[in-house]
């Protein structure tokens, strides 16, 4: 017979926290409906700025190896139930900081030296950086979780992609202009075209995308 003393102890929910509100009995095995309510909980923390992309990374590998409500309390116990979440800001005046949750929002940055950042929670955020000025550096830091940002740039324009995908997707594509283009340098022989400016892409996309569009016109949907 095994002694109390053996028995793993079970880790009780802090009252308000995420582990509380979603009610997960202790010793009851759970389901692929219970994981994905405690992963949105981590989608929305890392969304708030409440964990880094690594300690996501690390807790919702537990959530999704967890078997029973105790295991998945632990990744949970310090994070606050939906209600207790302030809402994100839009972002600021100048456009280098844009939120969009549970919405879609359109921005043209303007230039500064500091990074631009954008951030798509069940939402989308499109970035127009087409027209840059010459020998622009631009650094844009797009994350997107469960949404989407799209960032447009003129044709010529360098793409460094050094972001990183978690059951997400990122992409460089061309516009229909920016093929055409394309096609017209090949049939005069005239080569690629030199770039004006560069655009370095940084952030991290979770069951989102991000995309970057070189040479195409803006969707007005």
């Amino acid at each position: 017979m095994t002694s109390s003393a053996s028995m793993p102890q079970v880790p009780v929910p802090v009252p308000g926290s995420a582990a509380s509100e979603l009610a997960l009995p202790a010793g009851i095995r759970i389901s692929d409906a219970d994981r994905e309510a405690a992963a949105a909980v981590l989608h929305r923390a890392v969304a708030e700025g409440r964990l880094s992309w690594s300690e996501h990374e690390e807790r919702l590998a537990g959530i999704y190896a967890a078997r029973t409500g105790a295991e998945v309390v632990c990744w949970l116990a310090d994070l606050p139930a939906s209600g207790a979440s302030r809402p994100a800001p839009a972002g600021n005046a100048d456009g280098s900081v844009v939120v969009a949750r549970l919405a879609k929002l359109r921005r043209r940055p303007v230039p500064s030296g500091t990074p631009v950042r954008a951030r798509a929670v069940l939402g989308a955020v499109v970035l127009d950086l087409r027209d840059l000025p010459a020998d622009s550096r631009v650094e844009v830091v797009a994350d997107s979780v469960l949404g989407k940002v799209e960032i447009y740039v003129s044709e010529g324009t360098e793409v460094v992609d050094q972001g990183t995908a978690v059951l997400g997707k990122r992409s460089v594509v061309r516009g229909w202009w920016g093929r055409a283009g394309a096609v017209a340098r090949e049939l005069l022989g005239a080569g690629p075209a030199p770039a004006r400016s560069v655009v370095y892409v940084r952030g991290h996309s979770v069951l989102g995308h991000v995309r970057v569009t070189v040479g195409g016109l803006l969707r007005r949907s």
